[in-house]
């Protein structure tokens, strides 16, 4: 069974977090451009793109942490 040591190294693992925060941007700040135009939608891109960031920041700071006790 990989540990999670394995599995933050791996390239997939990279390549999906490196999306993962590319899309997560592009909903967020076109949520904030949608809510400045007063258009529908913009309340919830913004906190699905900020849910998302967050989501991406706790695993990336997780990732660090690990790489620097191995």
């Amino acid at each position: 069974m990989a540990s999670i040591k394995d599995l933050i190294h791996s390239a997939g693992y990279k390549a999906f977090m490196k999306k993962l925060l590319i899309y997560a941007l592009i909903v967020f700040v076109l949520g904030i451009l949608f809510l400045l135009c007063k258009w529908s939608g913009g309340n919830v891109m913004t906190m699905v793109g900020g849910s998302v960031l967050i989501f991406w920041m706790v695993f990336f700071t997780i990732g660090k942490l690990v790489e620097n006790n191995s």
